[in-house]
């Protein structure tokens, strides 16, 4: 690689640090706001105070069967080691894709990316919402992007990779190992997905090239040892999950990679609810996970002719095939969140970087002015309205003043903000199911109870109880002595 400009290097530097900066307040200021946040930090608590490592549990007695355990471990390990705290929950998230960086850095080479070309990638990455809330939220979907990075790294580099010597066997042998590793690992981050989320690309890739190449390529991606490393690490977790867990498997396979996927509005779902949304959703995704870089995306469409363009340079095609794939892929699903594109983002910031000198004069100026006034627009919003946002979200406010206000005094929770109120009171929160509980906890005096605003009004002005706090939706509520 060429020499670094120390001060061109800087300039990129400095913001990237700034914004892990924001980002690292961010998770340690922000409430872990329902569904999602509250759900997966809630399982990692449960998992680390109950001991379940070998199968999260969403509570003592039920076990989480809709995502395989790392993403968990990661944050309940985080959770022991760190502090019982917002922080060091979601510690893990950023780590991850600061650890996809990393992957981009490896492959650099590879990519014909300079250092500071890498540096640039990296700060895409941060600065695509998508990048951004994924670097600091509890959720599986961080974990699955750096597997799925590395992944196709080492698949790029054992696909160019042509031995000559002792080195470059030695090399190819480590991304093999690599590949396959990741490849286990993937497995016990999100399963089928995570592999599909690798073969894709692969394959669309393949569709651009000569059957001989292919051939080749597969030969040497076939790498014994390394498929007994993948067998290793998948047999080590699934089976005794299966033995202690009967039916586990059944739906995690069945239920989560294809009815999930393949009946909308599944109504299998054992932990939430799935989504409906219309065919070709992805794309409307795509466009709110990159935002900003926009036209830089439709400026290196227009310009590279993917797919279609024969003459394109094969690690284009590559970067192409990797951004292409999932979003064509999840056009057809209904079921579907905007972290599916996630795994795309490495790829198209690599694009960028590498575009960013053909850019006209006029073009980066504009896009340094939009970053900037993004940028801005996060640190002004980070002090204002997220903590707002969140808290309206998050039942940790009223859970802080039931328990400073009356910390011997058992809460009830009526309705939802039900993992939110499970992960601040440690898992002592009982629920109120059904009218007729809520009506017979309303005649016992001084009970806590969370439930709907509008509801704890009406119950307010029947003179059933007082509202001690109210947080957007949901109030806290002390019914009369």
């Amino acid at each position: 690689m060429p020499r670094i400009n120390t001060k061109s290097f800087a300039v990129l530097l400095i913001p990237l640090l700034l914004i892990i900066a924001l980002r690292l307040f961010l998770m340690g200021s922000l409430p872990l706001a329902d569904t999602t946040e509250a759900r997966y930090a809630e399982l990692a608590r449960v998992t680390a105070t109950g001991g379940f490592w070998l199968m999260p549990h969403m509570t003592p007695d039920q076990p989480f069967f809709a995502k395989p355990p790392l993403s968990t471990w990661f944050a309940a390990g985080s959770w022991l080691a760190f502090g019982k705290n917002e922080l060091a929950v979601r510690l893990p998230s950023l780590a991850l894709v600061l650890m996809s960086c990393l992957a981009m850095l490896y492959g650099a080479a590879s990519f014909k990316l300079s250092r500071r070309q890498w540096l640039f990638a990296s700060l895409v990455i941060m600065t695509t919402p998508i990048g951004f809330v994924s670097s600091g939220a509890v959720m599986t979907d961080a974990t699955q992007l750096a597997i799925v990075s590395w992944a196709m790294v080492f698949l790029w580099r054992i696909i160019q990779n042509y031995p000559t010597d002792d080195n470059s066997i030695h090399k190819l042998k480590f991304d093999q190992y690599g590949l396959w590793l990741m490849l286990g690992l993937g497995a016990v981050a999100k399963g089928l997905a995570t592999w599909t989320l690798v073969a894709l690309p692969m394959m669309l890739f393949w569709l651009t090239l000569p059957k001989e190449t292919v051939c080749a390529h597969i030969k040497k991606i076939w790498f014994w040892p390394g498929i007994l490393v993948f067998l290793c690490v998948v047999l080590a977790w699934y089976v005794p999950a299966e033995m202690y867990y009967p039916g586990f498997l059944k739906y995690f396979i069945i239920g989560e990679h294809f009815q999930r996927f393949l009946e909308p509005g599944w109504k299998g779902d054992m932990y939430g609810s799935a989504h409906r949304e219309a065919i070709g959703t992805i794309w409307v995704y795509w466009v709110m996970s990159i935002t900003v870089w926009m036209p830089v995306f439709i400026y290196t469409l227009k310009k590279d002719r993917p797919i279609l363009n024969k003459t394109l340079e094969l690690e284009k095609k590559w970067l192409w095939a990797w951004i292409l794939a999932p979003l064509i892929f999840f056009t057809f699903s209904r079921n579907i969140i905007w972290t599916y594109t996630l795994t795309a983002i490495p790829a198209f910031s690599i694009l960028v970087a590498s575009a960013w000198p053909t850019l006209s004069a006029r073009f980066r100026k504009i896009m340094v002015f939009a970053i900037a006034a993004w940028l801005a627009l996060m640190v002004i919003a980070a002090f204002t309205w997220f903590t707002h946002l969140e808290e309206r979200k998050s039942a940790r406010k009223l859970v802080q003043v039931a328990s400073l206000e009356y910390p011997d005094r058992q809460l009830y929770s009526y309705g939802t903000h039900e993992f939110s109120v499970s992960y601040y009171t440690n898992g002592q929160v009982k629920y109120v199911e059904g009218k007729q509980q809520l009506a017979e906890l309303l005649s016992v005096p001084n009970s806590l109870i969370i439930l709907n605003t509008a509801q704890a009004k009406n119950i307010e002005h029947n003179r059933q109880g007082k509202i001690l706090g109210i947080n957007g939706t949901h109030a806290l509520l002390i019914t009369n002595q």
